[in-house]
Order: C-alpha cells, then sequence, then structure tokens
C-alpha cells in the first residue's frame, strides 16, 4: 500500500479521489486545493477523519509521510507542483498533457532527470480493453504491417471554466489522448507533423476546437481529425480509427475493436480479460513498478514524445507549414 497526497480536487480532480479512494493498495493521507469549495467535496467524498486537507501543497507536503504526489491541476501549475512534489521526495503522478508549453514540459523532463523518483504523466485511454485488442492486432500483423491510419474524434463538450479559453483547445487538451494511442498502438514516434484549425460559427469555445492534423509517423502516414463542437453524431472519447494494411483494416468503431476484409466483411476482436482498466490501471501500474523496483510506464522520459506532437501541431498552425520534429523540437 502506498500512501498518496492528492493535489487539486476541482470536478475531475474529485472523480481521481474516489477512484483512489476505493483502491485497496491506496491509503490517501491529505487532500489539497486553493479553494475552500473544493476542499468541502473532497471532505464529503473521504467522510474519513484521519486526512487532513491543506489550501497549500507546500505544507501538505512539508508535514505529511507519502510515497507518491497524484497532481490533478490544470496544465499551469502542475510543473510547479511536480518539482516541488520532487524536491520533498515524492514520486508524482500527473494528469495529461504534461505542462501547458513546450518550454515547461522541457523544463520538467531535464530537471526530473535529476531525481530519482519517478514522474508519470497519466494516459489512461492506453488501459482500456478495446485499446489493447487493436493493439494487439497491430503486433499480430493480422492484416499485415500498418501503412496509413485514419482516426476521427467528434464530441460536443461544454466545460466552463479555463478550458473555453484556449487558442487551440481541441489540441492542447484532448488530442494528447489521441497521439499518444497512436505512439503506442503502432509503436513509432512522430517524424513530421502538418496542422491546421478553425473555430465553426456556432463554437461556443473562444479559440479553435476543431483541427486536422497530417502525421508521419516513422513511414505510416495518419490523417488525424478532431472536433469538439460537432454538430453531427459523437464518437466515443477513444474516437475511430481505422488502420490499413495490405489484407484489410483493423477498426474501432464505437468502442467495438474488429478487422474489416476487403470485402466489408466484418470480424470482431476478442477483449482481453483486465482486472483494472483505464486509470485505476494506471496508478496501480506505478504502484506496482514502484514495488517491484522498476521504471513505470508513462515516464516523463516517454510522455515527452506525445507531448511534442502537441507542440508540433500548435507550431505548424502558427507558422503555416509542416514541422520535422527531429529538427525542431
Amino acid at each position: 500500500m502506498k500512501k498518496i497526497i492528492q493535489v487539486g480536487t476541482g470536478d475531475f480532480g474529485l472523480t481521481w479521489l474516489e477512484i483512489l479512494r476505493d483502491d485497496p493498495h491506496v491509503d490517501i493521507v491529505a487532500v489539497v486545493d486553493v479553494a475552500k469549495e473544493n476542499l468541502e467535496k473532497a471532505r464529503r467524498i473521504m467522510d474519513v477523519k484521519t486526512i487532513n486537507y491543506y489550501e497549500n501543497h507546500l505544507e501538505a507536503f512539508e508535514k505529511e509521510t507519502a510515497d507518491i504526489a497524484v497532481v490533478i491541476t490544470p496544465p499551469q501549475t502542475r510543473g510547479q507542483i511536480t518539482l516541488d512534489a520532487l524536491k520533498h521526495d515524492f514520486h508524482v503522478f500527473m494528469e495529461k498533457p504534461l505542462a501547458h508549453t513546450k518550454e515547461t514540459a522541457d523544463d520538467l523532463f531535464e530537471l526530473a532527470k535529476k531525481y530519482q523518483q519517478h514522474v508519470v504523466v497519466s494516459q489512461n485511454y492506453r488501459y482500456r480493453p478495446e485499446i489493447q485488442a487493436i493493439k494487439q492486432a497491430v503486433e499480430q500483423e493480422v492484416v499485415g504491417p500498418i501503412e496509413y491510419v485514419e482516426w476521427n474524434f467528434q464530441r460536443a463538450s461544454k466545460f466552463g471554466g479555463w478550458r473555453d479559453n484556449y487558442q487551440e483547445i481541441i489540441l492542447e487538451d484532448m488530442s494528447i489522448h489521441h497521439f499518444d494511442l497512436l505512439r503506442y498502438i503502432l509503436g513509432k514516434n512522430a517524424n513530421t507533423i502538418y496542422a491546421k484549425s478553425m473555430r465553426p460559427s456556432w463554437s461556443w469555445f473562444q479559440g479553435n476546437p476543431t483541427a486536422s492534423v497530417l502525421i508521419d509517423m516513422e513511414g505510416i502516414h495518419v490523417n488525424y481529425f478532431a472536433s469538439w463542437v460537432t454538430s453531427g453524431p459523437e464518437t466515443s472519447w477513444n474516437g475511430e480509427c481505422k488502420l490499413y494494411g495490405r489484407q484489410g483494416i483493423i477498426a474501432l468503431i464505437d468502442d467495438r475493436p474488429m478487422i474489416i476484409k476487403p470485402n466489408g466483411e466484418e470480424q470482431s476482436l476478442s477483449l482481453p480479460e483486465m482486472e483494472k482498466q483505464d486509470r485505476a490501471f494506471s496508478i496501480n501500474e506505478m504502484i506496482t513498478a514502484i514495488e517491484e523496483g522498476r521504471e513505470p510506464s508513462n515516464v516523463v522520459s516517454d510522455n515527452i514524445y506525445s507531448f511534442q506532437m502537441v507542440s508540433a501541431s500548435l507550431e505548424s498552425i502558427k507558422l503555416k507549414r509542416e514541422i520535422d520534429l527531429k529538427k525542431n523540437l
């Protein structure tokens, strides 16, 4: 069992608190949030007198004995909180994206090298049965080697708060999931990226919530499209993808993994059994890795490549040209 301090109990943070509360491998010793009303909500969820509550994360880090700091705050604050946790000898488990800017992400990547503690970024979409089925089919080359990919994500999401003010909200806050899945499923990193974005007239976001991105994943061509203001049917949060090989398509449609043969015949892929999934799996992967003395999945040294895809997309939009990640990042 690992002792945990959770920093951040906004709406999403509260859902994390419930996951940690119900995990037998976790002992929450302290909860931190700058807003008193968020701490009150956390108290009601936990209903445990032995947990201490703080409005300042440094005070919590100095007073509490813990193994892991779980950081569920907006991207603008994650970097400093993570660094403070490392200085207090805590491992860090943080929400994605790694940071708000490329500069902050690069700084955190370099600083993390100086500490023995692990910094892990939650990429929970990897740990879903349907994604595991797709990855296994790709690795087994059931349709031959993958040569090109279509990925389509469509939601009509109204969050409010800080997300509404981002210039490139879909790329800055959501696409990191899909970019990370591309790396995970294909086992490759991006070479080049060309991106364009726009704001539909009906958008409730101030910035651009719709984007197209062309990606070269070490020779595999990827056509990625995403929108958070769709006026049509929504996809799942995974989105829908088709991975093309010589003998057909490996596809995820409505979260159903399948093979589509050249004649159009569909063959469902079996879902692997997983004792834990999604976010519960991701935090337990870190806990298990610490106990086994190995490096966890999604450490910052790996996740930086997913974050670089976001950074390159933003740079491409700004410069209106293709970005070579090998040269520019």
